[in-house]
């Protein structure tokens, strides 16, 4: 595939506007992170106070994920985006003022981050079904390519201004520029034109529409397996290397070398996606499955030879499966899946992928008090490994194929139709 192939997603006028919107706010949210956690400190100095901004929106975030899916397929999908980037644009301009006037308490945190993880439970799945609404099969892979790119160097490149911000000007005006990246994402995605595709098979009630796109899930038979390989991995990446990896950089490496260690996964995301423009991906589960064992390379250094240098290209390795991941599931998503369904099935796989992180965060520390930070590690590791042997040993997720757009079977051979029995995953 050519660099002009490559880029020719960007030549659809409506896949423009959504990519241009796409990297307004991921710039935004790379920023707010960081910017948000030291608003919280200076208002009270302690990683309580911190959790409890975190929780409440990863609380509403898991908890109306798969509903938030059914609502994103219910309706014209830019237009959620546009409503919810809009909402996410006032709720960052409240706490911005709240902060740079000096009148934030935690209280008023924690309630605007409870509707902010409300409205990502509702953006993120349809986020995740617009490029196959957008682009041709044939420009798909290049524009999920295009979007792993921007958001690769953006969080590279969002934290180091956020830190300067923060450093200079204070957190509030941090929180401010995200505030309006809201808006001018908002603005970009108004200029998105697609006709209203119709739901003849829309259910009566949200709820309906979610029972039905859970019982395809089902049906499909590879979701439900690899979500759960997902959740187990997620918990086990969480604990073992966001919660621990610092605790244990802090008494060998330090911060600075665990910053440059870190540095690495994001490099090699980007530099994946460069690659990746080449490569054909045919058994997609297969690759997601031994993905999971590769990212877990970082564990296994943190569980035995903890160097600033190893934990880079251990982490640049990581980074690059993630971003193969990534792919492989996107196509897999928009290939076996038809339009009416795509956000359903990505928020079954969101809430999946979410549930996990607080589960191995809470778990790590009572697991470290009994068998030793080393230890934990080294386990989270050879658990990653398992995953990936009892996902590649569920028949529905080892022989999937990709087809490809040329060679693309008809919706009633690639998936089971809605509310019909599945043949294919009965005979396994």
């Amino acid at each position: 595939m050519s660099l002009r192939e490559h880029a020719s997603p960007l030549r659809v006028a409506n896949f423009r506007y959504f990519f241009l919107g796409e990297v307004v706010n991921t710039a935004g949210s790379s920023m707010s992170g960081i910017a948000l956690a030291f608003a919280v400190l200076r208002i009270d100095d302690s990683p309580t106070a911190l959790g409890l901004v975190v929780a409440a929106a990863t609380v509403p975030m898991v908890a109306f994920m798969l509903i938030g899916g059914a609502l994103a397929d219910r309706l014209p999908r830019a237009l959620v985006l546009r409503g919810c980037n809009l909402v996410q644009g006032v709720v960052q301009a409240i706490v911005a003022t709240l902060v740079l006037t000096g009148v934030a308490e935690i209280w008023h945190l924690v309630a605007l981050s409870f509707v902010t993880g409300t409205v990502f439970a509702v953006s993120y799945p349809a986020f995740h079904g617009m490029v196959p609404v957008l682009l041709s099969p044939e420009e798909r892979k290049s524009g999920f390519l295009l979007i792993g790119q921007s958001d690769a160097l953006l969080r590279i490149a969002g934290p180091v201004l956020s830190g300067i911000l923060v450093a200079t000007v204070g957190p509030g005006w941090a929180l401010a520029v995200d505030a309006a990246t809201y808006v001018v994402a908002a603005a970009f995605l108004s200029l998105v034109r697609l006709p209203f595709g119709e739901r003849p098979e829309r259910q009566t009630s949200v709820i309906g529409d979610f029972v039905v796109g859970w019982s395809f899930a089902r049906q499909l038979g590879w979701v439900i397996p690899a979500s759960c390989c997902a959740l187990v991995f997620n918990a086990l990446r969480s604990g073992s290397i966001g919660v621990l990896g610092p605790t244990i950089a802090d008494d060998t490496i330090g911060s600075q070398g665990w910053g440059l260690a870190v540095s690495g996964q994001a490099i090699g995301l980007f530099v994946a996606t460069l690659v990746l423009v080449k490569i054909t991906i045919h058994r997609p589960m297969r690759v997601i499955m031994i993905g999971f064992a590769v990212m877990a390379a970082p564990m296994l250094l943190l569980g035995t030879w903890v160097n600033t240098y190893a934990l880079v290209v251990a982490f640049f390795v990581a980074g690059a499966a993630s971003s193969v991941l990534g792919l492989a599931w996107n196509l897999t998503v928009q290939e076996k899946v038809p339009e009416q369904m795509l956000s359903r099935i990505m928020a079954i796989d969101g809430f999946f992928s979410f549930v996990a992180m607080p589960i191995g965060q809470v778990l790590v520390g009572p697991l470290s008090a009994q068998f030793g930070i080393r230890g934990v590690e080294l386990g989270a590791f050879a658990i990653s490994i398992l995953v990936m042997l009892v996902g590649l040993s569920i028949p529905a997720v080892n022989n999937l194929r990709l087809v490809g757009p040329a060679a693309k079977a008809s919706p009633g051979e690639d998936a089971p139709a809605i509310g019909e029995p599945d043949r294919a995953s009965d005979a396994t």
